[in-house]
């Protein structure tokens, strides 16, 4: 948790600075230009099909049960099976790209074809490199070292931004930053391979002779429908930003984007718990502790419901003055809007909590498809209303697809966690807070424990 805090304080701390950052030295228009065009390229994250998720998951269990035969292939047919997919998809949107008038799409004018050509080549790069790098986190996930491998990815996105700000300053544009970030994470990936094989021998049998295609047939399910949440993320977050931008204009996009990283703070807040227990839940679940599972659930649930609603509850009454200073008047907290993304973020939060137990053991094919239609829903939902309301239809739609998300996915995750109720849950979340004090009991010392540590 520890380590998924800083990860998520680094990420905080760096959307907090180069908002006012990139508005004050590129301006709402070219700033709105660049986060389309890094739009484009981020949709190479689906490249790898789901893979790099579900080999961590097994790679977790198969070193577990200390199968480190097993562990070799997937950790080769991984790397070699996402290389490949990477490789497929980023000459077929280089290709695409290189056939269509994108920058008449995109409405991009302050960014010339030569500079947008040479930042989204280096942002496909950055992409490629960055699913190489996490799939090879699993490897300290795997380890029992989580923490080391979230600590490399934090790391790395510090240095980024830090580079990012330096070429900023000096008058660097888009291009640049782009081709930084680019060699940043290829620095990133080599150091973090040198230092697996040093700390896990395992890893320095990692071959091309090991991969195993029946071990990549076998994930083909649970990839796929990480794929699909990988597509209902994208049209979250890349999916709005491209309505916006047809059907509004870039300073809107400004504006929403730089509301919607106000919201992000709080879903990054709850990804420290959610994150931290996924690897429990693997361990839990597919070795049968049914009790120990719900008592994650019950948990998880309970802190990331409460962090919200009180993390909430403060940008709802501090919202505005945050927004003027960061921003320096620049961007405000439109009402209704601010609220109804704030309500959206609430309702994510407990399905997309409760979700984590059937992610964890590559059980959630359902779910994936629910919420890829949910967010479909709500893209089109916002389409109609946005004409009429702007922004606000957009944030509407989104809210009545959480809503049904909530329901959809306890269902699905009480199913798994044999034993619980729907009831027994609500109850432990709103009252059962004994566990704190028995975990202030686990790290208080005994009387006789604290004599022998006395000088």
């Amino acid at each position: 948790m520890a380590a998924n805090a800083v990860g998520q304080a680094t990420t905080l701390l760096i959307q907090l600075i180069s908002v006012p950052l990139l508005l004050h030295y590129w301006g709402a228009a070219y700033y709105g230009e660049w986060l389309l065009l890094f739009t484009v390229p981020s949709y190479l994250t689906l490249s790898d099909v789901g893979l790099v998720a579900a080999v961590s998951n097994e790679l977790a269990v198969s070193a577990a049960q200390q199968a480190y035969r097993r562990t070799i292939v997937l950790l080769s047919s991984g790397l070699v099976a996402v290389g490949y997919l990477s490789l497929l998809s980023t000459t077929g949107l280089y290709t695409l790209l290189s056939a269509v008038p994108y920058q008449q799409w995109l409405r991009i004018r302050l960014i010339t074809e030569e500079e947008s050509a040479w930042t989204l080549i280096a942002l496909m790069l950055y992409v490629v490199l960055c699913l190489q790098q996490e799939l090879l986190s699993g490897v300290y996930r795997a380890e029992g070292r989580y923490a080391t491998g979230r600590l490399w990815i934090t790391a790395t996105r510090l240095v980024e931004f830090l580079i990012m700000a330096l070429l900023v300053l000096l008058g660097g544009e888009a291009h640049r930053v782009a081709i930084a970030y680019a060699l940043v994470r290829g620095v990133s990936l080599l150091g973090m391979s040198v230092d697996c094989r040093r700390r896990f021998s395992w890893v320095k049998q990692i071959h091309p002779r090991y991969v195993e295609w029946p071990v990549i047939r076998e994930l083909v399910s649970p990839s796929v429908s990480f794929l699909v949440f990988a597509l209902a993320n994208a049209a979250v977050l890349q999916g709005s930003i491209l309505l916006i931008g047809a059907l509004l204009t870039p300073v809107h996009v400004v504006v929403y984007n730089t509301l919607r990283t106000l919201n992000n703070a709080i879903r990054q807040l709850v990804g420290v718990v959610t994150f931290s227990i996924w690897p429990e839940f693997t361990l839990a679940i597919s070795q049968g502790y049914t009790h120990t599972a719900i008592d994650l659930h019950r948990r998880a649930c309970q802190l990331t419901l409460w962090l919200a609603v009180g993390a909430i509850a403060g940008l709802e009454l501090m919202g505005g003055p945050i927004l003027h200073y960061w921003t320096q008047g620049a961007v405000q907290a439109e009402q209704p809007l601010f609220t109804f993304m704030l309500l959206a973020t609430l309702l994510y939060t407990c399905w997309n909590t409760s979700a984590t137990t059937l992610i964890a053991v590559n059980r959630h094919q359902s779910i994936a498809l629910s919420f890829l239609i949910g967010s479909l829903g709500a893209l089109g939902l916002g389409a109609v209303l946005m004409p009429h309301w702007g922004l606000v239809g957009l944030a509407a739609g989104f809210v009545v697809a959480d809503a049904i998300l909530v329901w959809v996915v306890l269902r699905q995750s009480l199913r798994l966690l044999e034993g619980e109720r729907m009831k027994e849950l609500f109850q432990s979340i709103i009252t059962d807070f004994g566990w704190i004090r028995q975990v202030k009991q686990l790290h208080r010392p005994t009387n006789s424990v604290a004599k022998e540590m006395e000088p």
